[in-house]
């Protein structure tokens, strides 16, 4: 990628004043930035970096082929699960993109999908850092997306691997808490098996506190890493929960991937907000009518969904499903051992609260309502089964994990963890949390300290050493976002393949090109042009410009000039 690496410093020279030129006491430098993209990754991909390459590749006049092939490898630097997380990710990036500012967000996940999808249909396969085999041994618990993405980080390092997985198959979350309708099952199989062929071994059906204890782990291994994931529903204390036809939602989506439920009847009440939405978008695909009680209070009726509703709501509202706001679950009545209706109290949103927040609350006296039904689905959050890693949890009701910076366990000096058991979160934080788990072990192991990434972020609008702004979007032109597609309705109802379409090549490549490339010269040339000191010199193509600042008079017009912001006033 030499077009985004040979930049040369500028040249150190004494800064000799021009005959009548006003002289300021600055001077302009070429200063990489990091781009908030990259800064809002939990994972802290190179999104600039691949999507440049891709947007670059006609005026490098290379195949494009090449360009998407490389920006697979850059993409996948630090995210080992490109194509998963393009459709799982709720892409925090896209939030921070300065080009909102402009027009819209960059459609980062959309290409980050196309990219890693690439990869797959290419046969891609990752490439070691080093051929060194180290001696050390690392066991890793848990083959959900921290477990692999630390997995293959120290095998892209030397390291000998092993996963410990007590589902049958590898992907944890990925595999058993995500519709394959999301994400696709071949997707999942083919992103493990570039994993798998670095040499990593992953033993399934193996359960850490029965199967094998940590601390013979701890004697095999040079290290290990505990990624064991929330698996374990929070239950509802309620007369009739324990019916066989009332599921939380995770059990009933691990039920539903395994195999083990495959008619949930005729009716189906969902009780939850955005995540309980899978259960019960898979409820709808297994032939029931259902009815989502939508419980998060952000919503107060069907007419909102388009505008406020989240990716899940809006999905399940095309699909059919029946929507009912703002009610609490009251009762739950059984008959002969199974539940057949539920009871619910109307709510209304309370006043704002010290916050700013409203919350949902019960109107006493208020309307009631009851729906029948075959099955109950309700999602009031996970935790993590700590069996058999009692010793390593905070307090006495085995709660959470108590880790310093470094992802070490307190008062362990081998054992690591990350991922759910850390915090509940997305995808991304996961796989993140595991990518900085496994350099902490290499640390320890090698002795290699973990570099640090320094570089100022850049956003568009905040101040720098001198006056105005540090990006200069008017360079460039409004265009048109491309979005995804996805499968009709009507049709996807039908079955469990994937909902979402990826970009054509041609929409890809207009996406890419939209990306402002924050914070790294991509040779516009409006420090060039607007110098009118002739104190820029135009270097070779990839290697940009440099000064020569013998007559620069500080005047300030190629900084406020730059769109990308990659130059500083010093």
């Amino acid at each position: 990628m030499l077009e985004l690496k040979k930049i040369k410093k500028p040249t150190k020279v004494s800064l000799s004043s021009g005959v009548g030129m006003e002289q300021s006491p600055f001077r302009p430098k070429y200063v990489e930035k990091k781009p908030p993209c990259m800064d809002t990754c939990p994972n802290g991909t190179r999104v600039r970096d691949y999507i440049q390459y891709i947007a670059q590749s006609e005026s490098y006049e290379r195949p494009l082929d090449e360009s998407l092939t490389e920006a697979f490898y850059l993409l996948t630097e630090s995210n080992p699960l490109p194509s998963t997380t393009g459709r799982v990710c709720p892409h925090p990036c896209e939030d921070e993109c300065n080009r909102k500012h402009k027009d819209k967000s960059v459609a980062i996940n959309a290409i980050e999908m196309f990219v890693g999808d690439y990869g797959i249909k290419n046969n891609l396969s990752f490439k070691k850092l080093s051929d060194t085999q180290r001696k050390e041994r690392i066991a890793v618990v848990g083959a959900g997306p921290a477990g692999l993405s630390c997995a293959y980080h120290l095998s892209m390092r030397g390291y000998g691997v092993t996963i410990y997985e007590k589902f049958k198959e590898p992907g944890g979350y990925l595999r058993y808490g995500i519709p394959s309708f999301r994400l696709p099952l071949d997707v999942i199989d083919a992103e493990v098996k570039r994993i798998k062929d670095l040499g990593v071994e992953i033993k399934t059906g193996v359960d850490i506190g029965s199967d094998i204890s940590i601390d013979k782990l701890k004697s095999d291994y040079d290290a290990v890493f505990v990624a064991i994931g929330t698996h374990e529903p929070i239950k509802m204390r309620m007369d009739g929960a324990d019916a066989p036809n009332v599921y939380t939602g995770i059990e009933f989506l691990q039920k539903a991937a395994s195999g083990e439920i495959k008619d949930a009847g005729k009716e189906v009440v969902v009780i939850g907000s955005d995540s309980a939405m899978d259960a019960g978008m898979v409820a709808k695909r297994l032939g029931a009518n259902v009815t989502f009680i939508y419980n998060k209070g952000t919503l107060n009726d069907i007419s909102e969904i388009e505008e406020k509703g989240s990716t899940e709501v809006k999905e399940g509202h095309a699909e059919g499903i029946n929507f009912e706001f703002l009610f609490a679950l009251d009762k739950i009545i059984t008959e002969n051992g199974k539940a057949t209706t539920v009871q619910l109290k109307k709510m209304k949103l309370s006043e704002k609260d010290a916050s700013g927040r409203v919350h949902p609350v019960i109107i006493e006296g208020g309307v009631n309502l009851g729906l029948k039904l075959d099955t109950l689905i309700y999602s009031f959050g996970q935790k993590p089964d700590y069996k058999g890693l009692e010793g390593f949890t905070k307090n006495e009701n085995n709660e959470f994990l108590n880790v310093n910076d470094k992802y070490l366990i307190a008062n362990e000096d081998k054992v690591f963890a990350g991922g759910d058991i850390l915090k509940f979160g997305l995808v991304t934080d996961a796989i993140g949390m595991g990518r900085y788990a496994a350099y902490s072990i290499h640390e320890k192991l090698s002795g290699e300290p973990v570099k640090k990434d320094k570089r100022t972020v850049v956003k568009y609008g905040d101040a720098v050493n001198y006056e105005g702004k540090n990006m200069y979007l008017a360079y460039f032109q409004e265009a048109e976002r491309h979005e995804r597609t996805a499968r009709d309705a009507s049709v996807r109802i039908n079955d469990f393949d994937g909902i979402l379409n990826d970009l054509s090549m041609d929409d890809l490549i207009a996406e890419a090109k939209r990306c402002i490339s924050c914070g790294m010269c991509f040779d516009c040339g409006s420090c060039f042009e607007y110098c009118s000191q002739s104190a820029i010199k135009k270097l070779p193509k990839g290697q940009h410009f440099e000064f020569h600042l013998e007559t620069c008079n500080g005047c300030k017009k190629c900084a406020e000039s730059c769109p990308c912001g990659y130059i500083d006033m010093i």
